[in-house]
């Protein structure tokens, strides 16, 4: 017994779409999707304050990481006045787009964007002192007109040794 051609392909179709949902979200293992998934920030944000807490990554970095990180951060902040807000076309396009394409709030209101950064600069200065680390003047540094590299101020306080 022969069967027509689009039996042939629906029963074909069938056996395809039985094998799809044998294993729905089925994820074959790989070293690079593991390596992705190690990488993913934990912990940290903002509270309902607007205070910045650390994910588990941002407190393990060093004196010369934060330092960095925060020196990177003083530079595009002192930017901020030059930047021109979107015109209400582009914010009400992002606004529009966002559940669509999970795309975030920032660029469309710079204020709120210049306080998150400076409550996550006030977050890594807290984690330098705690490290014994020098701190940043953030004050200072983003004060207009301000064009030098950012720099810690103040001394190190010195290491406590374990034992000892």
């Amino acid at each position: 017994m022969r069967l027509p051609l689009p039996a042939c392909l629906a029963a074909l179709a069938l056996l395809a779409g039985g094998c799809a949902a044998a294993m729905p979200g089925y994820v074959p293992p790989s070293e690079k999707r593991d390596r992705m998934i190690a990488a993913i920030q934990t912990g940290g944000g903002f509270d309902e304050q607007g205070v910045y807490h650390l994910s588990d990554q941002e407190k393990k970095l060093d004196c010369r990481q934060l330092s960095g990180s925060m020196t990177i951060k003083i530079l595009q902040m002192r930017e901020a006045p030059n930047r021109r807000p979107p015109t209400a076309i582009a914010a009400l396009a992002q606004n529009a787009s966002r559940p669509v394409k999970g795309t975030t709030t920032h660029g469309v209101d710079i204020d709120a964007d210049y306080a998150k950064d400076r409550a996550r600069l006030e977050a890594f200065n807290r984690q330098l002192a705690a490290k014994n680390c020098r701190t940043f003047d953030i004050a200072a540094q983003l004060k207009p007109g301000n064009t030098e590299t950012p720099r810690p101020v103040g001394e190190a306080k010195p290491k406590v040794k374990a034992g000892g």
